[in-house]
């Protein structure tokens, strides 16, 4: 498999659950890793995620035993061993933290620690405070659970599923002031960056004053596309069109070939493809819709993205049935690498079309967390959104490793009028070997 070096990684510690001291330093468990602390200063000076050998960055608890700094994940005990985490599966699931708790700096409150004069205390979304000052450093990005990714203006810009938007700028992350914070889909495009929410669809010329895009009709936007001039936006149960050039016209399809749950959208050569959950993939052309699902030789009805295929055609992510690729007629013609992929993603990259699922993205080990959620090529590389925070792989960060499936792994074979597809990579240069999985 190709295993990929992460050149930057991106986390929200403003999440806190657990807090624990030993002498000067502070530790704390966030939903982006575990931090350390210098006291009584309140310095930040380290950030243990995923990276430093921690198997989620979302811990839950986090104690000092004999000297020894020890986390629970949802899965795992980690153990602090010369600046990195070693984890083991732990039994049972983490404790849950009280729902109901005081409300401190418009936040819950998840722990609270005195040390000497000092107090510590810990928020779930205002991060942690010490004597009534934040010490959880600014800048940080406004989500770890990642929807959606832009480009514009130059900057990149971030959709949280449910934390709202943000831009990364000289000085890091700033978080836009919205009406909107179930982001969905970005798109640039030259009239201005577009959002879709779940609250509906906005526009914003400058990146700071966002307005309501009233020409469409529903409070929620799924997905965008942008081709000729035109935005096609999906809501679940309409397609739109709206030209950006000229004459602000709109068109407006209910229930496209009868399907009332539609998510991502694209558009291949001359035909509009729609990804639905209820009739799988829809094509729109001359005028008319045509659903392509299980009937029509698809391994599912439920899709859940499409993208453009070179040549004409689209391909199809499904829910828990991998990717396919139709061409032009909605024939399968190809089958991924992956026929048991719980599907999120599609992102075409120079020719290579990603692949973003539940399980990971091929070639990808080293993320922040397996579901990937969002994908973008910029000058710096690859943007990867999860719902563990964002990585960027910066070109000539890709390599191949022998790739390992489990015991109960059995590979059944592709249709018969399909193929499945390979990728070719160069050899990752010597280092350490990978521990044995079992």
């Amino acid at each position: 498999m190709i295993a990929i070096l992460l050149a930057a990684l991106w986390t929200s510690t403003a999440h806190v659950e657990s807090v624990a001291a030993v002498g000067p330093t502070l530790w704390a468990a966030t939903a982006g890793g575990v931090e350390e602390y210098a006291l009584p200063a309140g310095t930040r000076t380290s950030l243990y995620t995923t990276e430093q050998g921690l198997d989620s960055n979302a811990a839950h608890r986090v104690w000092v035993d004999d000297g020894v700094v020890r986390v629970r994940t949802d899965r795992s005990v980690c153990v602090l061993r010369q600046g990195r985490f070693v984890c083991s599966a732990a039994v049972g699931p983490p404790e849950a933290i009280p729902a109901v708790a005081a409300r401190l700096y418009g936040a819950r409150e998840t722990a609270r620690l005195t040390i000497g004069r000092q107090t510590i205390v810990a928020t779930a979304g205002a991060g942690l405070w010490l004597d009534g000052r934040r010490i959880t450093p600014e800048g940080q990005i406004c989500a770890n659970h990642v929807e959606a990714l832009a480009e514009f203006q130059g900057r990149l810009w971030v959709g949280g599923f449910d934390a709202g938007l943000c831009v990364l700028e000289d000085s890091g992350f700033r978080t836009v002031s919205t009406v909107f914070r179930m982001i969905n889909d970005l798109r640039a495009t030259p009239r201005g960056l577009y959002v879709a929410a779940g609250e509906g669809l906005f526009v914003s010329t400058d990146g700071r004053k966002f307005r309501r895009e009233v020409r469409v009709r529903e409070r929620g936007a799924n997905r965008l596309a942008l081709s000729r001039g035109r935005l096609f936006v999906t809501t679940p149960a309409a397609l739109y069109e709206l030209r950006l050039e000229g004459r602000d016209v709109v068109r407006r399809w209910r229930k496209p070939a009868g399907s009332t749950a539609l998510q991502g959208v694209a558009v291949s050569g001359r035909d509009v493809w729609l990804a639905s959950e209820d009739r799988g993939v829809i094509r729109f052309r001359g005028g008319k819709f045509e659903s392509f699902d299980r009937a029509s030789g698809l391994p599912s009805s439920w899709v859940v993205d499409v993208a453009a295929a070179e040549g004409g055609g689209v391909w199809a992510a499904t829910l828990r049935n991998g990717a396919v690729r139709l061409d032009s007629e909605g024939r399968v013609r190809e089958l991924g690498a992956s026929p048991y992929a719980w599907g999120l993603r599609l992102y075409s990259d120079g020719g290579r079309m990603l692949f973003g699922t539940q399980q990971g993205l091929e070639g990808h080990d080293a993320l922040p967390d397996a579901r990937v959620h969002a994908l973008l090529r910029t000058a710096r590389g690859l943007w990867i959104g999860t719902e563990g925070g964002l990585a960027l792989v910066s070109p000539g960060h890709r390599c191949t490793r022998p790739r390992w499936r489990p015991r109960w792994w059995r590979w059944r074979g592709p249709a018969r009028s399909a193929r499945t597809t390979s990728i070719p990579a160069r050899r990752c240069p010597a280092g350490p070997p990978a521990p044995s999985r079992s």
